[in-house]
């Protein structure tokens, strides 16, 4: 990383449309599927069909970005690091004990992770057992993180009862 810009400082090609990652100070790396962003990119467009040309990507701009051998209209054909990165992250399975960081980090009960995500609390501690969450449960966990204004928006404060004395 330079500053808070990720630097790509090795990228293979997996398939017609995956690659594997990796950026400057992670000890692992990381398996993309950009199958939707060229899905839903004019941009991209030119690597739908081609993967022979995907599979000609490479590393620029001192590992700020990487870069395939077309030229758009819009100049080469290329993704940031910040970007390549980013969806990285978000394919990143999410394990219970991931879930558990997230529900720690938003400071939310179990009942009120429940009512967020819009499942019983069973099913809140049943995740946290979990080896991966459904993708969908932490696709909505990630964008509540990110999104404060999200999860204002959905965040229902659960009172905790009073204890009664005994007398």
């Amino acid at each position: 990383m330079r500053g808070d810009i990720p630097v790509v400082t090795n990228v293979r090609v997996l398939g017609a449309r995956t690659l594997r990652a990796r950026f400057a100070g992670d000890r692992r790396d990381y398996d993309l599927d950009l199958s939707g962003l060229i899905a839903r990119s004019k941009h991209f467009e030119p690597l739908m069909h081609d993967a022979e040309t995907f599979a000609k990507i490479e590393i620029v701009d001192d590992g700020l970005g990487v870069a395939w051998p077309v030229k758009t209209k819009w100049g080469r054909l290329d993704l940031s690091g910040s970007t390549l990165r980013r969806i990285a992250e978000e394919q990143l399975p999410m394990s219970g004990a991931d879930f558990s960081q997230w529900r720690t980090n938003l400071g939310l009960s179990l009942t009120e992770a429940a009512k967020l995500l819009g499942v019983g609390r069973r099913t809140i501690m049943g995740y946290v057992k979990r080896d991966e969450l459904p993708p969908l449960v932490a696709i909505a966990c990630r964008a509540l993180a990110r999104d404060k204004h999200l999860l204002a928006a959905h965040y229902v404060p659960v009172r905790k009862a009073a204890r009664r004395a005994l007398a």
